[in-house]
């Protein structure tokens, strides 16, 4: 469930900012955009537009959709042109990212899944492919190392991190919550859920048995199926739903998602609370480190716009060059 949260993360990430595929020899026709004499691919943009449509089928449709494409194409370039330039950025100052890194993390969102089947589904649903999905993980992997050089993780002061808590007292008003475990089974295979349902109810055998037995939650199956503390987001709609009902001890009848069926067990509660300063200075520190880098990255960003040679080759989107930069517009078949 979670890995279908970082999924869709990924994917809205990485419908504004994926790399563009550089191919030096292709013809000007099949390029929209040079920075630098460096050329953005049409198939670039192309291949984003066909995954917002994959996700959001509705998007381009209307009377107005045909602006709303133009509009969403000149967004697409302008993140892909300043893509472009932290990649130059980052080759210049030597900043690589390994394939072993990058296939250690497909292989945690992997291990989120059931099997391969079903991780290949959650991929074709949201209009990626394992190939975009490496691409999008690179890109993110070279930004947060570029980040990591513009600022390092200097101290932040207890005075920063006591302003930042008394201003915003309500980011850290923690909510009710329900830690709850699972037992995990596919979609094909019910009879067997039921029959386990059966024999915890029975007391024939007990949940983090069973769930260490049969659950096909490979990450949560060997700690009795226990999901721990929610991290601020929901669980998939079908489980949120059966969650809520759910009082401390009691287990939920068999849940069907897209994931298969659970059985859900509430093990522990809290009540909602103001987090205390000491219990959330670590949070604030990484909040102000994070902020800085950010500001630092888009100063950066925006000091190489200013010195590049942008050049738009179609001309309804030449308004991805706006941002600053030395801009040809070139109208284009």
């Amino acid at each position: 469930m979670k890995s279908t949260r970082i999924l869709l993360a990924l994917v809205l990430v990485g419908a504004l900012a994926a790399g563009a595929i550089v191919t030096s020899g292709c013809s000007s026709k099949n390029v929209v955009a040079k920075v630098n004499g460096d050329a953005i691919d049409a198939s670039a943009l192309d291949s984003q537009i066909e995954q917002l449509k994959t996700s959001y089928p509705n998007m381009f449709t209307g009377a107005d959709g045909e602006g709303r494409l133009i509009d969403m194409k000149t967004r697409l370039l302008e993140n892909l042109i300043n893509q472009k330039l932290i990649d130059q950025a980052a080759k210049d100052k030597g900043i690589k990212v390994s394939d072993a890194d990058i296939q250690k993390q497909i292989d945690t969102l992997k291990s989120r899944f059931s099997d391969q089947a079903q991780f290949e589904a959650a991929l074709k649903s949201s209009g990626m492919t394992v190939e975009s999905l490496t691409a999008q993980l690179r890109q993110q992997a070279i930004n947060t190392k570029l980040q990591d050089m513009l600022v390092s993780n200097a101290e932040v002061t207890p005075a920063e991190i006591k302003a930042y808590y008394d201003k915003n007292k309500v980011q850290f008003t923690q909510k009710a919550q329900k830690r709850a475990s699972h037992i995990l089974f596919k979609s094909t295979d019910k009879a067997t859920a039921t029959k386990v349902l059966k024999e915890i109810k029975a007391g024939t055998i007990t949940f983090a048995a069973a769930a260490k037995k049969y659950s096909t939650d490979t990450v949560t199956k060997d700690k009795g199926g226990d999901l721990g503390w929610p991290s601020g987001t929901s669980y998939v709609p079908e489980f949120q739903a059966a969650l809520d009902k759910l009082k401390k001890g009691e287990m939920s009848g068999l849940v069907q998602s897209t994931f298969g069926y659970h059985i859900i067990l509430v093990t522990e509660t809290r009540p909602a609370k103001q987090q205390s300063l000491a219990e959330v200075t670590t949070q604030i520190t990484q909040i102000i480190q994070s902020q800085r880098k950010a500001e630092a990255y888009q100063k950066f960003l925006d000091d190489l716009r200013t010195k590049a040679k942008i050049e738009i080759l179609v001309e309804e989107l030449k308004g991805a060059a706006t941002a600053g930069g030395s801009t040809t517009t070139t109208a284009t078949q």
